[in-house]
């Protein structure tokens, strides 16, 4: 959370100041120099007026506040006004130092005199949100217990109470100081990490915020920086010109940074983790940050990263993320720490920063239980939202509709992926899919051990000139076996002379640095890095980049502490012309060359791009030519060269109020000779979106696509669902570019833990999609959908596929709605013997309220069937289903808040694995309020597996319920 902190310059007399040269002699590991008696006492005395100030400001933050009552049902819309967010200041005359005008927290309180005014405050800051239900069951069950269970009360059937509960409460600055977040949800099908409770206390001079937090000490030093999710306490004061924040907590993520070759390609690129902390991650491309929205898209839960349409990730590029991941079967850190800081006057800043961090004892392996609705096609994967443990200990169990799963019959895991699985048939949306599983240990760091920084953080202002900023700082840790302890310093100046700025960073990180673990592209280095800026007009401007490191990587899967050092050299230059009207291009070069003790790499690449805006078009247009020479001893000496050519071009015309155009093309030449062998491969990516809408009942959206990364790297024994290819990634005996270095597991960072899944490389895949929206009557709609697409590649299903769905919705009458919907997919494995044909027809109708009667009447019918061939237990599978469904709900309104209902659901399965479910169900409804029922029903499941070797898993049960349902 921000927080606004006023700070002010002294214009007053400066006191005595306590003198910081004995504690930052300690933390840079130097004997303190001796003081005499009298110099003693004064630090003394200044010691003391310092603590009584800070015992002062955390007395008048500290009330005990009573608990207060929420009335149900209240859902209100808040806006808060300005004088409850800024307190009122009076004004100051010249010389006198403006202060914060504090808020008595005891004069809050005594403004709510009455019920009324209480009633008031609430509406104006709490607002309520979700749904929660309440039942209590009387059981009578046969047959098999456990598949009732899992089938029935989302997974909590043949418990007595049960309680079903997605809600978030938030309450925003309560009497002006309290703020709380509250969700929770206990769903099989939830996020685990959705849940979460956070408290938070706001005065003007103290902040305190405990609970599942996002916690920074706000440091400017590098070497101590910290952003982190965690479950703690976070208090921040301030008083005169400085400021103190305290932080104490648990880990509830692991902060991870891993670099990734390019695969000539925009992706898709996996981040080896799934969910990722909404919003934490950052992403580099050869050292420039790209941005989420404009540039890439990712998928938080699966990990998985994609650069946008057209742009074309070459393999001699590298891609650094840096993120946080939410661990589970992990020992989670104590994090504590600290933070000083102070304006000394006239600009210059001190800040002193200790931060720690405990490794704990690490809790018995935990098992999950996660549900899903069936996906449709045995092409679309079922992602786990952990890697699980697939051992004799650990096995993984899987039901459907109460029947366990065979793998390698009806199920596989990708070979890749760890937390991907596939079925073998068809599943339809109406089936319970319920896995069991023990995720697999996160060791949440990869280098482990406990670790402790001390540092300071000093800024000198140069008045208009610019200004100096030193950081120093002291770690402590026990890693790999190994007692470390470094001292690590930073400098950087910035300054302006006129039309130039400059701005140099002097950094020596020794790799015996550890530091606390956080996201961020920090690394262990020792080196120089110097920006220079020149504006030659108002519209153009030219930038030299100077940069020359010595990157320590640190071998996190080592028993001992291990370092090697790799030597890189960066100058990039660039000239941009930006006029308002007219065409806009930017000139780029840069060479790099990075050096280690067995091999050597230097790239050179120059760029050039141009664009240009009209009224109604958007055109860009760019070329970049690249060359790469890497030279490796190892295994009697090799040589990899590269020579890339590449364009792209992007457009968006609209061409008039109906129809609208967007392009992008992407296309590269890439030779590669290494010895011998010469390798020429082309890749490429193009897609073309039409948005048309003829008139206002009329609109059609059309999208083709073509990417193909020019070569895949497969291995022939993964014949289900892989494709041998030709040429291979550069292997890792070739050193990667300066940018790709010291990652993956440094003095800052994780990186991904062993068996987390591979990143990528390879993807070769077209496609098209048609969607039409008909609306010729006001009462009728027409919905048609097509698509065809094949794909090839790692993570693909090497698969060709195409469906069509028509769909139609008609109410000839208010209280008459009618639909129906029709679709069929065909699937054909491309490297693999094996097909699928899937075919679905629903039809639905909605009756009333006509008097006091509402009906609703839907009935499904489906025919799938599903070839497997190669990697499966007893060679070809077939497998053929037909499943038919019907149900029906009547609710017959009794008048004063209350109606009965009754409904019936019948599904018959004939083929593989047959099966018949029967429920009914009858009961009463009585609406106390608008957002409370309670709901009185006996209830009839029958679920017969007609497979004999199933039949066990058969159920019969009579329930009878009282339910209190909210909705708010």
């Amino acid at each position: 959370m921000r927080h606004r902190v006023a700070t002010h310059e002294s214009h007053q007399t400066q006191q005595p100041m306590c003198d910081g040269i004995p504690a930052v002699a300690r933390i840079l590991g130097q004997q303190p120099k001796r003081f005499p008696a009298s110099r003693i006492k004064a630090l003394q005395r200044c010691f003391l007026a310092t603590t009584l100030l800070s015992l002062c400001a955390w007395a008048n933050a500290q009330v005990t506040l009573p608990p207060m009552p929420t009335p149900a049902g209240v859902v209100p819309q808040i806006t808060i006004p300005n004088e409850a967010l800024t307190p009122k200041t009076t004004p100051s005359s010249p010389r006198e130092r403006p202060r914060t005008e504090k808020r008595n927290t005891l004069d809050a309180l005594k403004a709510l005199r009455d019920w009324e005014s209480l009633q008031q405050e609430v509406q104006r800051t709490v607002t309520i949100s979700g749904r929660k239900s309440v039942g209590f069951h009387l059981h009578q069950v046969e047959g098999d217990f456990t598949a009732f269970r899992d089938q029935n009360y989302f997974g909590q059937g043949g418990q007595r109470i049960t309680d079903n509960t997605e809600m978030t409460i938030r309450v925003n600055k309560f009497l002006g100081f309290i703020s709380f977040d509250w969700r929770w949800t206990n769903s099989r099908f939830r996020n685990p990490y959705d849940s979460r409770i956070t408290y938070t206390y706001e005065s003007p001079n103290f902040t305190l915020e405990w609970g599942d937090i996002t916690a920074s000490l706000g440091s400017s030093n590098p070497l101590v920086g910290f952003n982190r999710t965690l479950k703690g306490a976070t208090a921040h004061a301030q008083w005169g010109n400085s400021r103190m924040r305290y932080i104490r907590s648990e880990t509830k993520a692991a902060a991870r940074t891993i670099q990734i070759q390019g695969n000539d390609s925009p992706g898709p690129y996996y981040l080896q983790g799934s969910q990722i902390v909404d919003g934490s991650e950052r992403v580099q491309v050869d050292g420039v940050e790209k941005r989420r929205g404009e540039d890439y898209t990712i998928d938080y839960f699966g990990g998985i990263l994609r650069f946008r349409d057209g742009t074309i990730i070459p393999r001699t590029s590298t891609i650094v993320v840096t993120y946080e991941t939410y661990a589970f079967n992990s020992a989670p850190s104590l994090l504590e720490g600290w933070r000083y800081e102070t304006n000394l006057g006239r600009g210059v800043n001190l800040g002193l920063t200790m931060l720690s961090q405990r490794s704990t004892a690490r809790t018995p392996l935990r098992r999950r239980q996660e549900q899903f609705y069936g996906f449709g096609a045995p092409t679309v994967p079922y992602d786990l939202q952990f890697p699980p443990l697939r051992d004799a200990n650990n096995p993984v169990i899987i039901t459907v509709a109460g029947v366990p799963q065979v793998e390698g019959v009806d199920y596989y895991f990708d070979e890749v992926l760890p937390y991907r699985f596939y079925f073998t048939r068809f599943m339809p949306q109406t089936l319970i899919i319920q896995v069991e599983y023990t995720p697999r240990p996160d060791p949440s760091s990869t280098i482990g051990g406990d670790r402790e920084v001390m540092g300071i953080d000093f800024t000198l202002p140069l008045g208009r000139v610019g200004n100096i900023v030193w950081n120093a700082a002291r770690s402590t840790a026990q890693a790999q076996g190994s007692n470390l302890e470094a001292i690590a310093h930073t400098a950087t100046g910035k300054f302006e002379f006129g039309r130039l700025s400059l701005s140099a960073t002097y950094r020596n990180i020794p790799a015996e640095f550890i530091g606390i673990e956080s996201v961020g592209f920090r690394r262990n280095e020792r080196g120089y890095q110097t920006d220079l800026n020149y504006r030659l007009s108002p519209i153009s401007n030219f930038q030299m980049n100077l940069t020359r490191l010595r990157v320590a990587s640190l071998n996190p899967f080592s028993s001992t502490f291990a370092a090697s050092f790799t030597d890189t050299d960066i100058q990039s230059y660039t000239y941009t012309h930006t006029p308002q009207n007219g065409f806009q291009f930017t000139l780029n070069r840069n060479t790099n060359t990075t050096r280690t003790g067995n091999g050597r790499n230097a790239q050179s690449r120059d760029s050039l791009s141009l664009a240009r805006t009209w009224k109604n078009l958007n055109f860009s247009l760019g070329y970049e030519q690249s060359n790469s020479d890497a030279f490796s001893s190892l295994g009697g000496g090799a040589r990899l060269n590269y020579r890339i050519r590449s364009w792209r071009t992007q457009l968006e015309w609209t061409v008039n109020t109906q129809l609208t155009l967007r392009s992008s093309a992407a296309r590269s030449d890439i030779a590669q000779a290494s010895g011998a062998t010469n390798t020429h491969t082309r890749s490429l990516d193009y897609s073309v979106d039409v948005s048309w809408r003829p008139s206002a009942n009329l609109s059609v959206n059309y999208r083709w696509r073509d990417s193909d990364s020019g070569a895949l790297n497969l291995n022939d024994t993964r014949l289900r669902t892989r494709q041998h290819g030709k040429p291979l990634p550069p292997t890792t005996n070739f050193p990667t570019n300066p940018w790709g270095v010291g990652y993956d597991g440094n003095g800052f960072s994780s990186g991904a833990p062993m068996f987390s899944g591979y990143t990528y490389y390879g993807v070769r895949g077209k496609g098209q999609d048609l969607t039409v929206q008909w609306t010729p009557l006001n009462t009728l709609s027409v919905d048609v959908q097509w698509s065809q697409n094949r794909s090839l590649g790692d993570f693909q299903t090497n698969s060709a596929q195409e469906s069509l769905t028509v769909g139609a919705s008609f109410m000839p009458f208010e209280w008459l709605a009618l639909s129906a919907s029709w679709s069929k997919q065909q699937v054909q494995f491309l490297t693999a013997t094996g097909n699928s044909s899937n075919e679905f027809l629903t039809v639905g109708a909605d009756i009333g309220p006509l008097h006091r009667w509402t009906i609703n009447l839907n009935f499904y019918l489906m025919k799938t069937r599903s070839a497997f061939g190669e990697g499966f237990q007893g060679g070809l599978g077939n497998f053929a289903q037909e499943p038919i469904g019907l149900s029906a709900r009547i609710t017959y309104d009794l008048g004063s808040k209350q109606n009965l209902f009754a409904e019936f659901q019948r599904t018959h399965l004939r083929g593989y694995l047959p099966s018949r479910d029967t429920l009914f169900n009858i009961g009463y409804e009585y609406r106390i309020t608008r957002n409370w029922a309670f709901v009185l029903s006996y209830r009839f499941r029958e679920q017969l597996n007609l497979d004999p070797q199933y039949s066990q898993y058969s159920y019969r049960a009579r329930s009878l319920d009282a339910s209190m349902n909210w909705m708010f």
